[in-house]
């Protein structure tokens, strides 16, 4: 058994010197710091961490030691908070300002590397031709199915200037190709599209609440109030919108207000951290009629503007329930680039509104804004989302796109075209099965494995085929679904984002035309 090694007299006396010295050259502060029982446990993690510096008897990686202590210090904490590598800081940074250096895709996981689901129009990846459904594999010979996608996707990105090797894969025709991108400053969209619905109604797709996205989504109501005299009303669409800055919520929602409104305020254990926000200025639309699609994916700032405008009366929200957070997060960076993303306070809205609970490290997600007209989004059914995930759609849609683009009014999948897809997705090896399909199999199996009797088998049985015959009847129910998202995939890949949205998106999708009737005082 190992003896403990106790420390010298003269250690002891350095460290009482030592702590002496610092209380007095800290006065007040010095007796608050012995006082507080926090403090006093990080003194003694200090202290610890000291003696295993100096008498530990075998060789340890300090750092990983020091990592390991963070992470799990700040895993007791809400899922917001949390340490921050310096490297995904300098990211932070450069999304807060508005732009990073980088090639202009966006890309999610994928099992050989990166899908391209989108390209920034004239950036450098569109500049050396890479196309939305390309699967990116190398960068710099790094080959990215080894890698997660944030370190996949840090390869991508670098100082204005510098160059990256991509290596890419085209699905359509197995080619592989190598190319040389320079990096560039990207802007970030937050607008990708902002114009009329056929029914003279503005709406304005915004992607985030990054910096900036106040700004932009002034100037683009300015552009189109001008366009147009007397539009119906105005449709933000926030699906998806993961929220962002906090000051860029206020600012926009301050856009659709007469001044003075109570917009959004904070509750905070910090009394510096309590404050209120109103607005200021004047309605920018003069009292137009104001709708806001919303979904799960609407978060965050996003959260704050739909919320403050729907409790001030002023909006109308369409869609689903919304995410739930409403915790706001402070940032400190270290010296050595690193730092901390930390929980700081909740924000209310009018009426005293809170979206999270008080205790926000057991209830870090919040009850949501609650849709005053629900919608059932077809995207979110089980059918489409196997199709997307499948990547089918895309490939499809690419083999296709002079077709489908030549004539889009006219596309509207018939049967040719419906059977066409179908053999296609089954030539893939695509099969659908719902989940009542899947639990019937289970019953099946459960029946077969006990040796059930014959008729309880058998009934399990044309439970069975029916419900696959019923699985099989998706692509028929789907049909409109299916015909729009081969035209969005197709006009996106021909012509860019904002063509998609206006020959498409804005009038196709139900929630955008649900949102235009309910502007005009139809009922839904």
């Amino acid at each position: 058994m190992t003896e403990p090694i106790l420390l010298s007299r003269r250690d002891i006396l350095l460290s009482v010197v030592l702590l002496m010295m610092l209380v007095m050259l800290a006065g007040g502060m010095g007796v608050y710091v012995l006082a507080d029982p926090s403090l006093k446990q990080a003194n003694t993690m200090a202290i610890a961490a000291e003696i295993i510096s100096t008498y530990y008897a075998e060789p340890f990686d300090w750092q990983e030691m020091i990592d390991a202590g963070r992470r799990e210090m700040l895993s007791t904490l809400d899922r917001y908070s949390g340490y921050i590598e310096p490297n995904r800081f300098t990211q932070m940074h450069e999304d807060f300002t508005g732009a990073y250096g980088g090639i202009g895709v966006s890309v999610v996981p994928h099992d050989d590397g990166l899908l391209v689901m989108s390209v920034r129009e004239s950036g450098p990846a569109a500049r050396v031709g890479l196309l939305s459904g390309d699967v990116i594999i190398r960068a710099d010979s790094v080959r990215l199915s080894t890698l997660t996608a944030d370190e996949s996707s840090d390869l991508l990105r670098g100082p204005e200037g510098t160059l990256v090797e991509i290596t890419f894969v085209r699905p359509t025709d197995a080619d592989t190709v190598t190319v040389e991108v320079t990096r560039e400053r990207i802007d970030l969209l937050h607008i990708p599209f902002a114009g009329f619905t056929r029914d003279s109604a503005i709406y304005i797709r915004l992607l985030d609440f990054q910096a900036g996205a106040s700004e932009d989504m002034k100037e683009a109501l300015d552009s189109l109030l001008a366009q147009k005299a007397d539009p119906v009303g105005v449709i933000l669409d926030f699906r998806g919108n993961p929220g962002g800055l906090f000051s860029e919520a206020y600012h926009t929602a301050s856009l659709f207000l007469e001044s003075g409104r109570l917009i959004v305020g904070t509750d905070a254990r910090s009394r510096w951290e309590e404050e209120q926000h109103h607005s200021s200025g004047s309605d920018i639309t003069n009292g137009l009629p104001l709708a806001i699609l919303v979904d799960n994916g609407t978060a965050s700032s996003a959260e704050i503007v739909s919320g403050a405008l729907q409790q001030l009366g002023r909006a109308t929200l369409v869609g689903d329930t919304t995410f739930g957070k409403g915790l706001v997060q402070g940032f400190t960076q270290f010296g050595d680039g690193s730092g901390l993303r930390l929980t700081i306070s909740r924000y209310y809205l009018e009426g005293g509104k809170f979206l999270n609970e008080f205790d926000s490290t057991l209830h870090d997600t919040g009850h949501g804004l609650v849709p005053d007209i629900e919608v059932q989004f077809i995207d979110r059914e089980d059918f489409p989302r196997a199709l997307e995930q499948s990547l089918l759609l895309q490939e499809f849609a690419h083999r296709h796109e002079e077709q489908i683009v030549s004539h889009p009014q006219q596309f509207a999948l018939d049967q040719v075209w419906l059977e066409r897809f179908r053999d296609f997705t089954r030539e893939h090896g695509f099969v659908y099965e719902s989940e009542r399909t899947d639990r019937i199999d289970l019953l099946l199996e459960i029946a077969q494995l006990e040796e059930s009797r014959p008729a309880v088998v058998r009934s399990a049985e044309r439970l069975r085929d029916i419900s696959a015959a019923e699985d099989n009847q998706a692509f028929e129910q789907y049909r409109t679904y299916i015909a729009s998202r081969l035209k969005q995939i197709a006009f996106e890949r021909r012509f860019g984002a904002y063509r998609m949205y206006r020959d498409v998106v804005v009038n196709e999708r139900p929630d955008i035309r649900l949102a235009a009737r309910v502007l005009t005082g139809a009922t839904p």
